[in-house]
C-alpha cells in the first residue's frame, strides 16, 4: 500500500473543502460521467487523494492497482488503462464545464495534462494557460518590507534623464499599441488538427454523428419470471440486480422466450469514439445532432457533414465507402479484413491469441466529394477495439500532425483514407500507427 504525506504549501480550507466535495458529487452525477462507472471511480479517487495531499497515491501504478485492480507488478507501458481514462476523464470534464458556463459555480477542478493531480481554485480565477496552480488559489496581500510608517522619497532626476524616459515610455507605449492591433487582426496558424477537420466543420448546420447498433436478442418479462420460480437467487447476491440467465440453461428456452433490441446497444469502441467525437464538437462549440443508423436517411446526409461511426453495424459507413479504396471485405474467406480495392496483394487481418482480439486494423476516411455531395468522415475498425482506437487516433492533434509529416503538401484540399493498426491488450487498443494512405 502506497505509503501517504501531505504536500500541499497551503491545507484547503473546510469551507473550500466542504464546497469542492459537493462539486464532485454534482460532477459524477452529471451527463457527461454517469455513463461511466471507471471514470467515475478514477474522477473520486484523484479528488479525495488530492485533498488529502496523498502525492504517493496519485502515481499511475498506485492508481492502476487502486482504481482498475491490476496487480502489483502490472506493466503500464503494456497496459495504459490510468493514461487513458484520465485522459477520458480530461474531456468528460471539458464537457460538464462546458454545459455550466451560464451557472458557474464556486470552485473548478482541474487535472492538468501529464499530471494525475487535481487542482482546485475559484470559478473567476483560473490560472494562465501553461501555469502550474497550487493545490488552492486564494488571493494574497502584497508582502510589505520594512516599517509601515518608513516613506522613501525617490530622489529628483534631471530633466535630460526625465526626457529620455518620457521618449522611452513613449516608444514603448506605440510599440505595445502595434502590437495589440497586431494581434487582433492576425489569424493564428491554423494546425494540422485544424486542417483535418475544417471541411467537415466548415458547415453552420449541425454535424450528424451517427453510429450503429449491435443485434441483442433479450428474453421477455414472462421467460425471465419463469425462470426466477424455478431458480432461487443466491443469498450473497445483490437485490434487484438484472438475472443473467447461464449459457447452458438457455437451451431450455424457446424461440418465442425472446425479442429484439434495436437502436439500444453499443459496443464499448463505438461507445468510446462517439464520446471523443462529442467531445471535439463541444470543444469547437459546433453543434451537433446524434442518430442511430436506423434513424438516419439519405436526405438527412445530405444536409450537411456528417462522421459514421462503425462499420458492420452501421450499413451507411459500408455504403458511403465501397467504392473507395480501401474497404472491409470478406472475400473467401468468412473472417472480415482490410483489403486494397487497387493493389489486390494488399490487405489487413486481425489477429487473436486465447480467444481475443490482439491486433486489430481500422479505416478512417475523410471524404469531401462525397455520394451526398457533402463531406463525410468514417471512424470504424474490424473489431470493436480498431473502432476505439481510430476514435483515438481521429480526436488527437499530436497523432494527426505526425501523419502529416508523410502527406502531400496540399493534402488539407483533398479526401484522404488511413489504414490504422493497433495493439491490444486486455481488449484496449494501445496508440494506433498508420500502415497505409491515399489521397485524392
Amino acid at each position: 500500500m502506497a505509503t501517504q504525506h501531505n504536500s500541499l504549501l497551503h491545507p484547503v480550507p473546510l469551507v473550500a473543502r466542504s464546497q469542492i466535495e459537493e462539486l464532485l458529487e454534482d460532477i459524477l452525477c452529471s451527463a457527461p460521467f454517469r455513463t461511466s462507472r471507471q471514470c467515475q471511480g478514477l474522477f473520486r479517487y484523484i479528488v479525495q487523494h488530492s485533498l488529502a495531499g496523498s502525492d504517493d497515491s496519485l502515481r499511475e501504478r498506485a492508481i492502476g492497482i487502486e482504481v482498475f485492480g491490476r496487480a502489483p507488478d502490472y506493466d503500464t507501458a503494456e497496459d495504459p488503462v490510468v493514461r487513458l481514462r484520465a485522459a477520458d476523464v480530461r474531456k468528460r470534464l471539458a464537457q460538464y464545464y462546458q454545459a455550466q458556463q451560464n451557472t458557474p459555480g464556486s470552485w473548478r477542478i482541474e487535472i492538468p495534462t501529464g499530471s494525475y493531480k487535481a487542482h482546485f481554485y475559484p470559478w473567476d480565477a483560473l490560472p494562465p494557460q501553461g501555469a502550474v496552480p497550487s493545490a488552492v488559489h486564494t488571493r494574497t496581500e502584497p508582502v510589505l518590507l520594512g516599517k509601515p510608517d518608513e516613506v522613501v522619497s525617490p530622489a529628483r532626476p534631471r530633466r535630460r534623464k526625465r526626457f529620455w524616459a518620457l521618449i522611452l515610455l513613449a516608444s514603448a507605449a506605440a510599440t505595445a499599441l502595434i502590437g495589440l492591433v497586431v494581434a487582433r487582426t492576425a489569424s493564428p496558424a491554423k494546425t494540422a488538427f485544424d486542417l483535418f477537420w475544417e471541411p467537415a466543420l466548415r458547415t453552420s448546420r449541425p454535424v450528424l454523428v451517427c453510429t450503429g447498433s449491435n443485434p441483442v436478442y433479450l428474453l421477455s418479462q414472462q421467460a425471465l419470471g419463469r425462470y426466477k420460480s424455478t431458480h432461487l437467487r443466491r443469498q450473497d447476491a445483490t437485490p434487484n440486480l438484472q438475472t443473467a440467465v447461464p449459457i447452458e440453461q438457455l437451451k431450455n428456452f424457446t424461440v418465442g422466450d425472446f425479442f429484439p433490441m434495436k437502436d439500444t446497444y453499443l459496443t464499448i469502441g463505438d461507445a468510446s469514439a462517439t464520446a471523443q467525437v462529442a467531445s471535439l464538437l463541444t470543444s469547437r462549440r459546433h453543434a451537433y445532432d446524434l442518430r442511430f443508423g436506423s434513424d438516419l436517411s439519405f436526405g438527412d446526409l445530405r444536409q450537411g457533414s456528417a462522421i459514421l461511426i462503425g462499420a458492420f453495424n452501421n450499413s451507411w459507413t459500408l455504403n458511403m465507402t465501397d467504392n473507395l479504396r480501401f474497404v472491409f471485405d470478406s472475400g473467401d474467406s468468412p473472417e472480415m479484413h482490410v483489403q486494397d480495392r487497387v493493389d489486390r496483394s494488399r490487405s489487413w487481418w486481425p489477429k487473436t491469441t486465447d480467444g481475443r482480439v490482439s491486433e486489430d486494423y481500422a479505416i478512417i476516411s475523410r471524404i469531401l466529394d462525397s455520394k451526398t455531395g457533402a463531406v463525410i468522415v468514417t471512424i470504424a475498425g474490424l473489431n470493436h477495439s480498431g473502432t476505439r482506437a481510430a476514435g483515438d487516433f481521429a480526436t488527437n492533434p499530436q497523432l494527426i500532425t505526425d501523419f502529416v509529416k508523410n502527406a502531400p503538401k496540399d493534402w488539407s484540399r483533398k479526401s484522404l483514407q488511413l489504414v490504422l493498426h493497433t495493439d491490444v491488450l486486455n481488449d484496449i487498443p494501445k496508440s494506433p500507427t498508420v500502415v497505409a494512405a491515399y489521397y485524392w
